[in-house]
């Protein structure tokens, strides 16, 4: 197993990620959200490089 640099995260070990909710408003009307954040890439957890198995 060898470690190659993470494409999904570019090597950075972080990603943009989303969650899409539905929310009460202040009225009380029920709203779809979208909850965006920068945090560890799932791909490689954070480390910037994935594990290759050798073929």
């Amino acid at each position: 197993m060898s470690e190659q640099p993470c494409t999904s995260c570019g090597e950075t070990g972080l990603t943009e990620h989303e969650r899409h909710t539905v929310e009460p408003d202040e009225h009380g009307h029920h709203r779809p959200v979208v909850h965006r954040w920068t945090g560890a890439c799932s791909h490689c957890s954070g480390s910037g490089t994935s594990h290759q198995h050798p073929q």
